[in-house]
């Protein structure tokens, strides 16, 4: 997905700003959301896009518009004021995540994705069946139309299938890749089955740069942040930094994997459930000829929440839920390029994947 900041309405402040916070931060409510706005690392200038407006931004945090001009007026980067008050997303994300406030959208998302960790592991890998929804749109106002080459996901390589995969405009397919020429916005539809893998992982090594991240993420130098797809494969930014997300965490983890001699990959894939979310995750050659899947931020972020089953840790080195829906594409790499004829191919989309009853 390219990269497209666009030039705010109004200079924007940034989060180390000294403004002096409206009303007291004595006041109970209002506590929580400066401390996490004092914790955040906000995001850089090159890759902020203020495009969130009130009521978005309200429905994002589940709060009160007051409570906006107040993280405005305490340092929050913005642009514009009153009605045409504008923040980035990944900036109010990460607030939100961090405040504790149960009724925004990044935080019970994630409360409800992680859920399962909590549950019998007999639960964590049967076949699942989903419908899926997927729907993407040039960012550009006038795209009269362009080609798209989207990546099909690829459930198999966890012993699943796609069952079924119809495209509102016309498509061909290409391989692993659907293409569809003079559109601005497309929409797939299909149904998919997952499935899970659970197996123990061998090697030594791979096993210490799994535990070695667990404890930076939890402990520093690293936070675990939302962040813009950009920032997600700037290395030198993300370590000046010190932030990680599941792209960035699983390209550092096959780094260190590589450097000692192993053999990884990456592969980008979909959290699939009451709220879908995009994921990302390292695959090691084990011991015994298997790839199989590493993933520090699922094992970290089990922690903050309710307490993850006993064996839940161990299951993120080398096994797979089968709430994820993978893709043969690698961490950083987009799933969809789209060809506008007028603007620089930016697109956003939505994508749902709805359970089918008598799943596990």
């Amino acid at each position: 997905m390219a990269t497209d900041v666009r030039a705010p309405a109004a200079p924007a402040t940034s989060a180390g700003s000294s403004a002096t916070p409206a009303g007291s931060p004595a006041d109970p409510a209002l506590r929580p959301w400066l401390t996490a706005l004092r914790d955040l690392v906000p995001m850089p200038d090159r890759y902020r896009e203020l495009r969130v407006g009130r009521d978005e931004a309200r429905a994002l945090l589940g709060c009160a518009d007051e409570l906006l001009d107040r993280l405005a007026e305490s340092g929050l980067a913005h642009a514009g004021s009153g009605d045409e008050l504008r923040f980035d997303y990944h900036d109010l994300a990460n607030v939100a995540l961090y405040s504790g406030a149960a009724g925004s959208v990044p935080l019970a998302g994630q409360r409800m994705m992680l859920r399962f960790a909590s549950g019998s592991p007999e639960t964590w890998t049967p076949p699942r069946r989903w419908t899926l929804d997927w729907r993407l749109r040039c960012r550009e106002p006038g795209c009269p139309g362009g080609t798209w080459r989207i990546a099909l996901p690829t459930p198999e390589v966890f012993g699943g299938r796609l069952d079924e995969l119809d495209c509102a405009q016309p498509a061909v397919r290409e391989g692993d890749r659907l293409v569809v020429d003079s559109a601005a916005a497309l929409r797939l539809t299909g149904r998919v089955t997952t499935s899970g893998r659970r197996a123990p992982l061998l090697s030594a090594t791979a096993r210490r740069h799994f535990e070695a991240l667990v404890a930076e993420l939890r402990d520093g130098p690293y936070r675990f942040q939302w962040m813009h797809p950009g920032l997600r494969t700037d290395r030198a930014e993300t370590e000046r930094l010190g932030i990680m997300d599941c792209t960035v965490c699983s390209l550092e983890l096959q780094r260190r994997a590589q450097a000692d001699g192993l053999t990884a990959r990456t592969r980008r894939g979909r959290y699939l459930g009451v709220l879908d979310a995009e994921h990302a995750w390292c695959e090691v050659l084990d011991d015994d000829g298997e790839f199989k899947p590493v993933d520090p931020v699922f094992a970290v972020l089990s922690e903050r929440h309710r307490t993850p089953h006993e064996e839940f840790r161990d299951f993120c080195a080398g096994s797979v839920p089968s709430r994820f829906l993978p893709w043969s594409v690698p961490a950083g790499v987009p799933l969809a390029v789209h060809d506008c004829p007028v603007g620089d191919g930016s697109w956003d989309n939505t994508f749902s994947g709805t359970t089918v009853r008598g799943n596990a």
